[in-house]
């Protein structure tokens, strides 16, 4: 925006900051705000509160819309007009076995292939038309659902993981990629400050105004 000339701090008549963002998303459906900012994600995960389903991405417009495609050939599925870069990474402490630190590493990137076989079980059960249909769905392997499914992946396994998905609202992991370019995009917007030593560290603040930075 700022490179097209609009300052988002100083040319609005007002800006409103919200707790939740699924309560901006709501907020520019109903027409209570003209714009809404969020994070990549938030609009395909947000529901209507009066019928309980998620809301159609399909009713907002993004401005400036981009177009990613990711390491295994598919589209980024999340509307975004910013670039797509690393988040919620997982770390391990430096006194980590390194042993641990791999196994751990190994069934985060392995959750997305028992995930998929999870919602593949549950796509079946919830197709199913006949009792008999319905018990095929409760008694095949894994290798029914889904052709490429790993070894070790149990109908169990996939439950487990298919559950895990749904309550953390992620379908996978993937290894790690370099967060240089997202540290380079906080510190030019103020989002990390240097301190007196030269280290770069999140601004300590009391309040949300405090951490509002001004172009």
């Amino acid at each position: 925006m700022m490179k097209n000339g609009l300052d988002y701090i100083m040319d609005p008549d007002q800006v409103t900051f919200t707790d939740n963002q699924e309560d901006v998303v709501r907020g520019v459906l109903d027409g209570s705000w003209d714009v809404g900012f969020v994070r990549t994600g938030v609009v395909e995960q947000t529901t209507d509160l009066e019928t309980g389903e998620l809301v159609d991405p399909e009713l907002f417009k993004v401005v400036s819309p981009r177009i990613y495609i990711m390491d295994d050939g598919d589209l980024f599925p999340y509307l975004h007009s910013t670039p797509v870069v690393p988040e919620w990474p997982l770390f391990a402490k430096q006194d980590l076995d390194r042993i641990v630190a791999e196994e751990v590493s190994v069934a985060l990137i392995n959750f997305e292939y028992h995930t998929l076989v999870g919602r593949a079980i549950h796509e079946c059960l919830d197709a199913a038309n006949s009792t008999a249909e319905f018990n095929l769905c409760n008694s095949r392997p894994p290798r029914y659902f889904v052709e490429e499914a790993r070894c070790d992946t149990t109908r169990e396994l996939a439950e487990l993981a298919y559950q895990a998905g749904l309550a953390g609202r992620h379908s996978g992991f993937r290894p790690a990629r370099s967060h240089f370019e997202l540290r380079t995009i906080v510190q030019d917007i103020g989002f990390v400050e240097q301190n007196e030593n030269g280290d770069w560290q999140c601004p300590r603040v009391t309040t949300l105004y405090q951490a509002v930075k001004c172009p």
